[in-house]
């Protein structure tokens, strides 16, 4: 038995000394997974670890690239990008001492910034909208500074994104949250393919390949406009059987 969160790993604080560390959950979207989970794809990155915790999610999922822990970490030498992919969601319970303990290492292993993923509501966005994004900065991250506008007053971000944001302010690590706009409803390829090109070209410079991603954003699309004229269809026998009696 866990009593505790930890991180399992062989990385140390030569490799990730002055790199990017990048994670998202399953929020609105799933853009947080999406994106870190493909992050760590397009990078060539290797499994170098994983987080286990007390209340551990009880999932194996098998991937592309084998099968996969609830909450693993994958390191990329060459970019010098650390992702943490969330397949699942920590245990409320334990939600606290798990971010913070990311927090603490981040901080422990000299991390340069931290890029937090998640999605921003899509009734928030405003019209004519250029960018696809909003972002907001702790008072340690400098830079990059970011094309899109900062999030606007009186919106908000809830959940374990925003409480390892503030553990992070809390320790010293420089964090950026990066918030495209998606849909709330279903998994949105779309703004995951612009999270990766805002983290991409303007945090690590470096141009994503988001094919894979496209691809399943067209599938969905496809799917998608299926239904809707299978509802239209049946929407249109019912209402010629109404007239008909």
């Amino acid at each position: 038995m866990v009593d505790e969160v930890k991180i399992v790993t062989d990385l140390k604080r030569e490799e990730l000394e002055g790199a990017t560390l990048v994670t998202g959950f399953r929020g609105f979207g799933l853009v947080g997974y999406l994106v870190s989970k493909h992050l760590a794809l397009a990078l060539n990155s290797s499994k170098r670890g994983y987080i286990i915790s007390p209340l551990l999610p009880p999932v194996v999922v098998v991937e592309d690239d084998g099968p996969g822990y609830p909450f693993e970490l994958y390191y990329s030498s060459e970019s010098r990008v650390a992702t943490i992919v969330h397949r699942a969601n920590p245990e409320r319970e334990v939600q606290d001492e798990y971010l913070y303990t990311i927090a603490s290492w981040a901080s422990e292993m000299g991390i340069s910034k931290a890029v937090l993923v998640g999605g921003l509501n899509m009734e928030y966005m405003p019209k004519e909208e250029k960018h696809g994004y909003r972002w907001i900065s702790n008072r340690h991250y400098t830079e990059p500074r970011l094309e899109a506008p900062q999030m606007e007053n009186g919106l908000g971000v809830v959940g374990p994104l925003a409480l390892l944001y503030i553990y992070m302010d809390y320790l010293g690590v420089p964090a950026a949250m990066i918030l495209p706009y998606t849909v709330a409803e279903r998994v949105d390829y779309e703004a995951a393919i612009r999270g990766l090109k805002v983290i991409g070209r303007e945090i690590i410079g470096v141009d994503i390949p988001t094919e894979e991603v496209e691809k399943m954003a067209s599938m969905q699309k496809e799917v998608l406009e299926t239904l809707s004229k299978m509802l239209e269809g049946d929407e249109g026998e019912r209402e010629s059987g109404g007239i008909y009696m």
